[in-house]
């Protein structure tokens, strides 16, 4: 039996927070919102969204899930969302000053529960037009767009256009519904606002059929010139009698275009159209109820064929005969769309249905994004329902499973989370229902999987066999979990791809791949246990969003003279603009730059280099060491204390370590030399970097006996 499966793809939200040149303070960017019912407004501010360089783009993000969908390209936002709780996200991209971040705020939308039927009729009195609003509802406010830049307000308002012509006219309808929440809807109409006589076009047509299964179509008009046809099967045709051939049986709508020998008139009249079938092929399906919400079906057809199912809820399959599992009670329309391998056409069957699982008498609004969510380990399975406890108090659970081979419905747990040990291989569904002990009502929600593994029998216990990886940018290193010593255990690496190729990597128990593109790659772990004769794989899915830059930042130092100057050369490659930065609090964006120090130390001298678009960059750092000579009577000691600050560049945070236990203080600066850290130790003491973007840092050490050293730290997240 042929099971349709629902597959779950995770993207990652890592593009909104690549190539961050600098931190920067909230100022700079913020948002606001206006949420009226279903309707979101948004403005993106502050001094980085005012200038050419800079883009907006709004996304949206159910909490708990990874997915980011765009929803909108501007500092304006205007659009519709329907009701439930999100993450609305704004990226900004200052591609002149380097900034790139995202703010993202949580919302609730809620429906406004009450409907209002509005609508408005008019009087075309040559240039003056009076307008007449209607509405089911009392207490309703209307706002006017009479489409030549003008509006008004009211029930009835009269206007007077400045020349005849078509105008588009909107009518916004503003009320309160049952909970005081202001609720909006909006009409619009085309008027033809015209001094003359008016446009008293009229026509029809008639069709019937004719030879090897054409259609003769006629139409016929009062002052009509031209015709255009469209017959609801993509293709189109001129004249007032065509002749169309239909390749598939079906019902189409038919349209004909009628416009005046002046093409100041055009009408248009469409017209249902039923074609037979025209390779002869027949089919039906049938039907059994299992329990109360789930059915088993059966098609047939008079040839070779396949079948496609819709199921009257949104959802569809495959197959001669599947099985579905209707989550909410009702009458529901089956179709099955028959298709003819061998003619090339295809027939319709379709059928009512009633599921009648119990109905609620308290109607309950769920949230729209409850679900099941599993994980499994071979044949060993973890479900759970969505936590609805933090929002209502009243709800309870509980969650079941459903044997599709045999049929049998088997209860797991009167709570939110369950495990099961499947012993059979095969098709199942999870059920989960939700109820509202408060109200007695209740909902359900099921995910179809289907068990491939069984348990081994081989004296192996494959129970703590996982690997976990890291990341730089595209190149991935993989570690699996180390489950014994030498000489039983060999471990091996394995990467697919989406066209089915495997590249396998070196046997190891650590292993290092370098992926060419983005996309989605399963990678698999062997385990194998040469001692008791047994193996097993463990495979993730990983998604790689990071292909090198093409700008390749480098240099050499030359020298550095006795007066504190440094002589640099640029080796950088594919590279549009530069960013130096040496050490000391000083920067460059010349492509080479001549500095001078003004004191001896150990300085960290970092090139960025972007590319020619500006959206992605390249960092290299070299330490340089600065003797300037000085009298012998100086009494001035340099870098007596040379403490180091690693690893560099940082992922998470990095050390500083000066070798003694002597107290010190440090300080941290960014680019716009902005302190955004600052403290004191007398040990070892690790900086945090988890919550900073992406960019060269100055790291200021000062001790206690007054000396100062200077440190630049690249943060390169991926």
């Amino acid at each position: 039996m042929k099971k349709h499966l629902l597959g779950l793809i995770l993207l990652l939200f890592s593009a909104f927070t690549a190539n961050k040149a600098t931190a920067q303070s909230v100022p700079n960017f913020n948002t606001s919102l206006n949420i009226n019912c279903l309707t979101v407004k948004g403005e993106a501010g502050g001094k980085y969204t005012w200038d050419s360089c800079a883009t907006v783009e709004w996304f949206l993000n159910i909490p708990g899930t990874n997915t980011y969908t765009s929803i909108f390209k501007g500092r304006f936002l205007n659009t519709t969302i329907k009701a439930g709780t999100y993450n609305l996200c704004a990226k900004l991209v200052n591609t002149c000053t380097k900034f790139d971040t995202v703010i993202c705020k949580s919302i609730t939308i809620k429906a406004c529960n009450c409907t209002l039927e509005s609508s408005f009729t008019y009087t075309v009195d040559c240039k003056k037009v009076k307008f007449l609003a209607k509405s089911n509802l009392t207490g309703t406010t209307y706002t006017w767009n009479f489409g030549d830049n003008s509006d008004a307000k009211g029930t009835d308002p009269t206007h007077t256009y400045l020349k005849e012509g078509i105008y588009k006219v909107c009518l916004t309808a503003i009320w309160k519904d049952s909970t005081g929440s202001a609720c909006t809807t909006t009409v619009c109409k085309e008027i033809n606002v015209t001094c003359g006589k008016p446009c008293e076009l009229k026509g029809d047509f008639t069709f019937g059929s004719g030879r090897n299964g054409e259609m003769r179509f006629l139409a016929s008009s009062n002052t009509g010139f031209y015709y255009t046809w469209n017959f609801g099967d993509g293709t189109t045709a001129k004249g007032k009698d065509p002749i169309h051939k239909f390749t598939k049986a079906g019902v189409y709508t038919v349209c004909v275009t009628i416009v005046d020998k002046l093409e100041k008139c055009k009408i248009t009249i469409c017209k249902k159209v039923e074609i037979g079938n025209p390779c002869k092929l027949t089919g039906n399906f049938t039907f059994k109820q299992v329990n109360d919400s789930t059915f088993s079906f059966l098609a047939s057809a008079s040839t070779t064929s396949t079948y496609l199912w819709n199921w009257g809820d949104g959802t569809t399959s495959t197959g001669k005969d599947p099985r579905k599992i209707y989550s909410k009670p009702g009458t529901y329309t089956v179709c099955v769309k028959i298709y003819s391998i061998t003619s090339k056409c295809f027939i319709y069957v379709c059928k009512k249905i009633e599921v009648k699982a119990a109905i609620n008498k308290t109607p309950c609004v769920w949230p729209s994004n409850i679900t099941i969510g599993y994980s499994n380990t071979c044949n060993k399975y973890f479900f759970e329902l969505t936590n609805l406890s933090n929002v209502d108090s009243c709800i309870t659970y509980s969650l079941g499973l459903y044997n599709m081979k045999t049929g049998k419905l088997e209860p797991l747990a009167s709570v939110r989370t369950a495990s099961a040990t499947i012993a059979d291989t095969g098709s199942y569904a999870i059920i989960g229902k939700y109820m509202n002990k408060c109200t007695g009502c209740d909902t359900q929600v099921y995910k179809i999987f289907k068990v491939t593994c069984t348990p081994t029998t081989t004296p192996c216990n494959w129970s703590k066999a996982s690997f976990g990886y890291g990341n730089k940018c595209n190149i991935y290193t993989f570690e699996a979990a180390n489950l014994g010593i030498a000489p039983c255990w060999k471990y091996q690496f394995k990467v697919g791809n989406s066209t089915g190729s495997t590249t396998l990597l070196p046997a190891g128990r650590v292993a290092t791949y370098e992926f060419k593109s983005t996309g989605y790659y399963q990678v698999c772990a062997k385990f194998l246990d040469s001692c008791n004769k047994c193996d097993t794989w463990v495979c993730k899915t990983i998604y790689v969003d990071c292909t090198p830059c093409a700008a390749t930042a480098g240099f050499t130092v030359d020298s550095v003279a006795t007066n504190g100057r440094m002589y640099l050369k640029n080796t950088s490659t594919k590279s549009g603009s530069y960013l130096w930065s040496f050490g000391d609090s000083t920067f460059s964006k010349d492509k080479t730059p001549s500095h001078t120090y003004a004191a001896s130390g150990v300085y960290t001298v970092c090139l960025t280099t972007y590319d020619s678009t500006g959206k992605c960059s390249s960092t290299y750092c070299y330490t340089v060491k600065v003797v300037k000579s000085r009298m012998k009577t100086s009494s001035n000691a340099v870098n007596t204390i040379e403490e180091k600050v690693y690893p560099n560049p940082a992922q998470s945070g990095f050390w500083i370590e000066t070798g003694n236990t002597e107290y010190y203080e440090y300080q941290v600066f960014n680019l716009t030399g902005s302190m955004i850290r600052n403290g004191a130790s007398n040990d070892k003491l690790w900086i945090n970097t988890n919550d900073w973007a992406e960019g060269i840092y100055q790291i200021k050490v000062i001790h206690n006996n007054g000396e100062l050293n200077t440190h630049s730290i690249l943060v390169n997240k991926r």
